[in-house]
């Protein structure tokens, strides 16, 4: 399964991006910022469905028209019900609940799809609040998205001044006095505090970048901001954590698709 931001929609590198992901076989995929694809009676998320061979569930967000569309494969995997908002119009974007029917899963796997606010590092800890629940030890969940933010145990850029000012507000602590302090990892913190698990420090592994390469002023520095994030209860189906870092992958999006292999046993 996996997690990718589309930027603005994909635009005119929509077909390069329904290539690559057609190439990964995913099983379930959220794809965030499905800009202008409710238009014209659902015309794009409907091509886009129809290139993929996946089932679409569309939630809209309430910012900027960065929809949120979670696609699942028919029928390896069923959707037996989908929210398209679980708060109540509190989120940026949005956060979407699907409870899908996955093989080798004793109950059905409760899929959180979001799109964390960008330009507000409390902004998020608050939304985060909404999502830490989903982490009990009983629960069989996944979070999808684009969390605007980085791991507990990613590196800060080597050098702050790099990154222009105007933007730095959104990455960043500050202090009282106005002044910053490293990155701001709060609503990671709770996510991880609540017991979610980030797949490459569950399996041991440096944590690929999801973003920074793309420059041209759209926060060009290596970082992760894209996730699958695991229920404890998940984790030990977990098999594989990749990023699609390509020079293909590179020229068609800000943002990188990130890929969770899961082997499970049937029945």
């Amino acid at each position: 399964m996996g997690s990718y931001n589309v930027m603005d929609g994909g635009e005119d590198r929509w077909s390069g991006q329904m290539n690559l992901l057609a190439s990964l076989d995913l099983d379930i995929l959220g794809i965030q910022e499905a800009k202008h694809w409710d238009r014209n009676d659902g015309a794009r998320l409907n091509e886009t469905a129809e290139a993929l061979g996946m089932q679409p569930l569309f939630a809209p967000s309430r910012s900027h028209g960065c929809h949120l569309v979670l696609l699942f494969r028919w029928p390896r995997v069923r959707c037996r019900r989908f929210q398209a908002d679980i708060s109540c119009g509190r989120f940026h974007h949005a956060a979407s609940r699907a409870q899908l029917v996955v093989e080798g899963f004793d109950q059905p796997l409760c899929v959180l799809h979001t799109h964390l606010h960008p330009f507000s590092p409390s902004a998020r800890l608050k939304e985060a609040g909404w999502l830490t629940e989903y982490a009990a030890p009983d629960r069989l969940s996944l979070i999808i998205g684009d969390l605007n933010t980085g791991g507990l145990t990613d590196k800060d850029p080597d050098d702050w001044e790099s990154v222009p000012a105007h933007l730095q507000s959104r990455h960043r602590l500050v202090r009282s006095d106005g002044s910053y302090a490293g990155t701001d990892r709060r609503a990671m913190s709770a996510l991880m505090g609540a017991g979610f698990i980030d797949p490459p420090q569950h399996l041991g592994i440096t944590p690929p970048r999801t973003a920074g390469h793309w420059g041209g002023g759209s926060e060009p520095w290596d970082r992760r901001s894209d996730y699958v994030l695991l229920s404890p209860r998940v984790a030990p189906a977990l098999h594989n954590h990749e990023v699609v870092d390509t020079p293909e992958s590179r020229g068609l999006a800000d943002h990188l698709p990130v890929v969770d292999t899961f082997v499970t046993s049937p029945g």
